[in-house]
C-alpha cells in the first residue's frame, strides 16, 4: 500500500541522514546475517568504520556524523584498532540480540559472555545521533564502557559523558515512541503542524525523510502517522527510498529499497583506507585549532603594545603638574596647562589627590611602562616559538609514526585542557599580574591552590561575584594604589552588583573556607575596603 502524498521528482541526496524508523527496517535484516554467529575479527576499515567478520562475511559500522550507514560485505580490508580492548572482547565473540534503542537512532550487538571480565557479556552500540554519532563496548553487567570510537567529555556534553571506564548512559529520549504513534493524544498534538521541523522533535526516530512525507500525506499527518506506527510495530517493513532519504515502508514518490544493507559506493560516503591513523588525524585537527588561536593571542599581544603609552610623555605630564602646582588645587578633574612649546596640554587627574600626589601617579605609570612592555614582548615571543613548534609538527605530520602522534596527542590535549580553564587575566599598573574566577568553581581553586600565601585577595563585599588575585611573582615591593584601585574596579565588574562597589581585599592567608559551604564561599580576616565605581 502507498500513501497517497504529492509527487516530486525523484533526486537521491547524498550524505544522506539515517533515521530511526529506517533503522527499526535495518535490524530483522541484521539479525538474519549475525544472530547465534561468532565473530572472528574486529578491525577498522577507515578511521571512522568499525568492521566485524562473520562466517558470511562483514558487518560494517560506519561513524562519520554527515554520512553514517551499516552495510554487508563480502571482502574488507582492515587495520588494528587503536585500542585492543575492541579486538579483546569481541574476537571469537557470540552475537546474542541485535535491538534497538526503542525506534530511536541507537542499535545494539550484545554478545554472550566470553571472559570473566565481560561479566554477562559486551555490547556494542552504534549511535548515529548527528554530530555525536558514536560506537561503544560497554559491559553489559554494569554498563561499564570499554571503548569508544570518539570520547565525549562532560565539559562538551553536559548531560553525559563517554570514555573508558565511565557508564554509560542513552542519549536521551528525542520524542514520542512509536507504540503511542496511534493514540488520540498524539493525533492532537500534531494538529496545526506545518514544519518539518516540529515533527521531528516531536516524533521519535522521525528524521527531514519521514517529516516531509508526513506532511505532504493527503489525508493529513495524523493518518500518516498512525499508518507508520501500525506498520512498523508490526514489523511489516519494506525499505523504501525517497528524494529526502530512506523510509522503513513506502510512502509518495521513490523506490524499493532490494538491498538494504548493501554497501555505499566509494562516492557516497565509503572511505578508501590507506592507513588508519586516528591519534594522528586528531592531533591535526587540534594544532590547526590551537595554531589559529595562537595567532590571535599574538595579533592581540601586538596590539597591545602598540597602545602602550609613552614614558616621555608621561614623565613630561608629571613635571608640568609639579611646575604649575601652585595655581592647581585637590579636587580638580583636569588641569589645562602650557607646556614648554607654549601648546596647551589637557591632563587628566585624580580629584582625591593633591597636585604633586597627581604628578606622582604619571611618573609612576612611566616607570611601570617598561615593565608592561617587557612582558607583552615576551608573551609574544612565547606564543610565535609554540606557533613555531606546533607549525614543525603539521609539517612532520605526514612522516610521524602512529605511536608518536598518540604519545603528541596526549601532550597538546593537555595544554588545551589547561587553557580551557585558564582563570581571566590582568595586568595592572605597574606591570603586576591580576587573575579572576570566572565561577565558583575556579574561584575556589584560584584562592587555594593556585594563590600564594602572600598575595592580594580582593572581593565585592556582600555579594556573589569573582575571587580577584594580585600576584606578587616573588617581587618584594606592594602595588600601587592606583593597581589596587584597578583590581578592586575588577572585583566590582564581576560581581552581581551596580554602582559605587565596596571591595574588600586582605592576603590570601587571611582567606579560608567556609564551613559546610559550597566552592568559592569563605570567610576573611583583617580587610580593608576600596571603592569602586560600575
Amino acid at each position: 500500500m502507498l500513501l497517497s502524498i504529492e509527487r516530486r521528482p525523484l533526486s537521491i541526496m547524498r550524505g544522506e541522514k539515517l533515521e530511526g524508523i529506517y533503522l527499526s527496517a535495518l535490524v530483522p535484516e541484521i539479525r538474519k546475517l549475525v544472530l547465534n554467529s561468532r565473530c572472528s575479527q574486529a578491525g577498522m576499515s577507515s578511521s571512522r568504520t568499525l568492521s566485524l567478520h562473520f562466517s558470511g562475511g562483514w558487518l560494517n559500522l560506519h561513524a562519520a556524523p554527515e554520512s553514517p550507514g551499516i552495510w554487508w560485505s563480502e571482502k574488507e580490508s582492515v587495520t588494528a584498532p587503536s585500542s585492543p580492548s575492541w579486538e579483546h572482547h569481541l574476537d571469537n565473540a557470540v552475537v546474542d540480540q541485535v535491538v534497538q534503542q526503542s525506534s530511536d537512532r541507537v542499535i545494539e550487538l550484545r554478545f554472550r559472555e566470553r571472559t570473566p571480565y565481560d561479566r554477562g557479556g559486551v555490547r556494542l552500540i552504534f549511535e548515529i545521533t548527528g554530530r555525536n554519532t558514536n560506537i561503544i563496548l560497554a559491559r553489559n553487567e554494569d554498563s561499564r564502557i570499554l571503548a569508544c570510537l570518539r570520547k565525549v567529555l562532560s565539559r562538551i556534553n553536559r548531560y553525559r559523558s563517554i570514555s573508558p571506564g565511565s557508564v554509560y548512559n542513552p542519549p536521551p529520549v528525542s520524542g514520542i515512541p512509536v507504540r503511542n504513534w496511534q493514540s488520540p493524544e498524539t493525533a492532537a498534538l500534531l494538529e496545526g503542524i506545518t514544519e518539518p521541523g516540529e515533527i521531528c522533535r516531536l516524533l521519535e526516530g522521525v528524521g527531514p525523510a519521514a517529516a516531509q512525507a508526513i506532511l505532504l500525506y493527503s489525508k493529513g499527518p495524523a493518518e500518516a502517522v498512525k499508518y507508520l506506527g501500525q506498520r512498523i510495530s508490526s514489523q511489516d517493513f519494506q525499505p523504501w527510498e525517497t528524494p529526502k532519504g530512506k523510509l522503513p515502508v513506502p510512502i509518495g514518490n521513490g523506490k524499493p529499497v532490494n538491498e538494504p544493507l548493501a554497501p555505499p559506493a566509494d562516492s557516497e560516503g565509503k572511505e578508501n583506507l590507506k592507513e588508519y591513523r586516528p591519534a594522528a588525524d586528531d592531533l591535526e585537527k587540534l594544532l590547526k585549532k590551537k595554531a589559529g588561536a595562537l595567532r590571535k593571542k599574538i595579533r592581540s599581544a601586538q596590539l597591545s603594545l602598540e597602545r602602550l603609552e609613552s614614558p616621555e610623555r608621561l614623565r613630561m605630564l608629571g613635571s608640568l603638574l609639579l611646575t604649575w602646582k601652585h595655581n592647581l588645587k585637590k579636587g580638580m578633574s583636569q588641569a589645562r596647562l602650557k607646556d614648554w612649546s607654549g601648546k596647551e596640554t589637557v591632563i587628566p587627574l585624580k580629584q582625591s589627590l593633591n597636585p604633586a600626589e597627581n604628578a606622582g601617579r604619571y611618573f609612576r605609570r612611566a616607570g611601570s611602562i617598561h615593565i608592561e612592555q617587557e612582558r607583552l614582548e615576551k608573551m609574544v615571543s612565547d606564543y610565535t616559538e609554540e606557533l613555531a613548534e606546533i607549525q614543525t609538527v603539521l609539517h612532520e605530520l605526514g612522516t610521524l609514526p602512529e605511536h608518536k602522534a598518540s604519545e603528541m596527542l596526549e601532550k597538546f590535549s593537555k595544554n588545551r585542557d589547561n587553557h580551557a580553564t585558564e582563570f581571566l587575566e590582568f595586568l595592572l599598573p605597574g606591570g603586576w599580574r591580576c587573575l579572576a574566577g570566572r565561577n565558583a568553581v575556579q574561584n575556589d581553586r584560584l584562592t587555594f591552590r593556585k594563590a600564594a600565601r602572600d598575595d592580594i585577595w580582593l572581593h565585592a563585599r556582600g555579594v556573589a561575584g569573582a575571587h580577584v588575585i594580585i600576584r606578587r611573582d616573588g617581587r618584594p615591593d606592594n602595588p600601587s594604589a592606583e593597581a589596587l584601585e584597578e583590581a578592586a574596579g575588577i572585583a566590582a565588574a564581576h560581581a552581581s552588583t551596580s554602582g559605587i562597589v565596596p571591595v574588600d581585599w586582605t592576603l590570601v592567608k587571611f582567606v579560608r573556607r567556609q564551613k559546610g559551604g559550597g566552592p568559592g564561599q569563605v570567610v576573611y580576616t583583617r580587610e580593608k575596603t576600596v571603592f569602586a565605581q560600575v
